[in-house]
Formats: structure tokens, sequence, C-alpha cells
């Protein structure tokens, strides 16, 4: 057994995280699986709502059609890391849900970003070319972002204002 324990240990060798991720502030986000990454966004969302001084409504459902609502405005949420080419890819986005806009987070070693769009621009194309996730289905979609298409974490309260006056 100790023989395959160290075929896979020199396996898991060859599938480091890119180097810019290593001592990086942010570079713990690498060891979480996936579902962990996506609570610890929204968990992130939240409390920085909180020191923002904005309201913030957790759904009573995990199977809800939206993640949170902020200042009114139903949310779908999803985060990603950047990948080795500087993008950002947010899967798993289903625009037949019923929320009214959404917000992506982009966690890089070194910062955070985010950015959002109403639905409707989401749907229009307007937030950027949505690729489908699954060959033949028309389900679930992938945003992927350039950094320089999201905005630093600093700009969330005027974007958030920005959100509601186009959907008031």
């Amino acid at each position: 057994m100790l023989d395959a324990i160290r075929v896979m240990k020199d396996v898991i060798a060859t599938y480091a995280n890119n180097p810019k991720w290593v001592d990086a502030p942010l570079g713990d986000i690498k060891i979480l699986s996936n579902t962990h990454v996506g609570n610890a966004g929204q968990d992130f969302i939240k409390q920085w709502c909180q020191t923002q001084n904005l309201t913030w409504e957790s759904p009573e459902s995990t199977q809800s059609a939206w993640d949170a609502r902020i200042e009114n405005i139903t949310f779908e949420i999803k985060t990603a890391t950047e990948d080795v080419s500087g993008k950002f890819q947010f899967n798993h986005i289903r625009h037949h849900r019923d929320y009214q806009a959404l917000l992506v987070l982009g966690i890089a070693p070194n910062e955070i970003l985010f950015n959002a769009w109403r639905k409707g621009d989401v749907v229009e194309g307007r937030a950027g070319r949505l690729a489908t996730m699954d060959k033949g289905s028309s389900a679930t979609f992938k945003l992927t972002k350039k950094s320089d298409e999201l905005l630093p974490i600093i700009d969330f309260i005027d974007k958030i204002n920005e959100i509601a006056k186009s959907l008031s």
C-alpha cells in the first residue's frame, strides 16, 4: 500500500498550483473544494455587505432561485479563482431561474475583484458571451472574464447602487 501512496503523491506533485498562488495572500482558497470556494464567496459578500452597511438577506431555502438579497435586489452569486492565463470562469450560471442580477466574485492571488449585471443584460449578452457548460444543453452556462473586466471590491457599493437604479 505504501508504494501506491508514494506513486499517487508523485502524481499529485505534478499538478501543483501555479506558482503565482504560492505564498500569495489569498492562496489558501486554492485548497478548498469548488463547492467551498462558492460558499466562501457568498460568505465574503455577506460579511462585506455588513461592513459596507448594505442590507443582506439569505433565502429561506437552499433550493432558492437566488443566493442573496442585497439592498432588495435578488442576486445569483458566482465565485471563481484566477486561472493561469489571468481569467476567471464563473460556472453554472442559470438564467432561467428567478433572480434580478448576477454578481461575480473573482479571487486573484493578491486581490478581490467583482462585477454585477442585471439579469436581462446577462441573457442578452451585454455582460459577456455565455458558453454552455454541457454540450447540447442550454440550462447552465459559464462566463469567462479577464481581470480588467472586473472591478476592485472597493467599488462594490457604487455598483450595487447602479444596479438598483437600473432596476427601479
